[in-house]
């Protein structure tokens, strides 16, 4: 095997692995939790999706993951929870221009289609991975939306500049990146380059949506709940994290590269904005290493 079929093993295996969460998380009985993807389990072998009536599947489901890897189901329950609002919030301000940058199994763009009138999605991802998504979502919609865009990018070999001539990109309009699940599995200078080309090729006031992690749990120097299982578990999926940024640096380090914080949540925000059902209960615990920002591309 090459090491490009490798690398696509891999981001498949991560974005099915995301994708199953969702599926069964759409399913929780409480609406005040219930993840809002309900094209998650079009992606998943149809074989796995969970019966929409089958209550005690979804719990089960649930339990399993969360012995196996603490916090990383209500993580990903959390994060698409808070990706959808910050979007929304984003589209509902004027923004028409949704780049998602390894899209994997997204479906906002499926999803967020009659949010606003001209809104434009441009999903970027590894050529093989989108042409198995593209075949996916011809079949679920009866054909691929006019309004999304899709550029094949082998991100390990092209420059993030080769979105500029595909997908009709507009470098003049806002534009609302989201950037999800991707950024710990980078070295630095993968980081840099993304966030460059989001500072240098759109305009002041654009945002990027991402999650990263700290630099003490990437080094294993830290402490968290679920991240010693979780450092194992992603090196013998071959994605042994490499990128993270030291806790109370994230300002300078957006700065420095010519953006401005303008949110960060970790695990208590995000367990107490999504995770709360309408008894008043927490679900569950979020796995302590999640972080997540948003930047604002500042004035030049």
């Amino acid at each position: 095997m090459t090491e490009y079929e490798q690398s696509i093993r891999r981001l498949r295996n991560s974005a099915l692995g995301a994708a199953t969460v969702r599926a069964f998380a759409a399913l929780e009985g409480d609406p005040a939790i219930r993840n809002p993807d309900t094209l998650a389990r079009e992606f998943i072998d149809p074989a796995l999706r969970p019966d929409p009536l089958d209550g005690a599947k979804v719990a089960a489901f649930r339990a399993q993951l969360e012995a196996m890897l603490p916090g990383a189901y209500h993580f990903q329950n959390a994060r698409t929870h808070h990706v959808d609002a910050r979007m929304r919030a984003a589209i509902e301000s004027g923004v028409r221009q949704v780049v998602i940058l390894g899209a994997g199994y997204d479906s906002r763009a499926y999803r967020f289609a009659d949010l606003a009138p001209g809104l434009r999605f441009i999903e970027v991802d590894m050529p093989a991975l989108q042409a198995e998504k593209q075949a996916t979502v011809a079949r679920v919609l009866g054909a691929l939306p006019g309004h999304v865009s899709y550029v094949p990018l082998d991100f390990n070999r092209q420059p993030l500049t080769d979105i500029l001539a595909a997908g009709g990109y507009d470098p003049t309009l806002p534009v609302f990146f989201n950037w999800e699940g991707v950024s710990y599995y980078l070295d630095a200078a993968g980081v840099d380059a993304t966030l460059d080309f989001v500072s240098r090729h759109s305009p002041a006031g654009s945002r990027i949506l991402f999650d990263y992690m700290p630099a003490a749990m990437v080094d294993g120097s830290g402490e968290y709940h679920g991240g010693a299982e979780s450092r194992a578990h992603m090196a013998g999926m071959g994605e042994p994290l490499r990128f993270g940024i030291p806790d109370g640096t994230l300002d300078a380090f957006l700065a420095a590269r010519g953006l401005r914080l303008a949110s960060a949540v970790g695990p208590d925000e995000l367990e107490n904005a999504y995770l709360v059902g309408r008894d008043g209960v927490r679900q569950g615990r979020i796995s302590g290493y999640v972080r997540m920002a948003e930047a604002v591309v500042a004035g030049r």
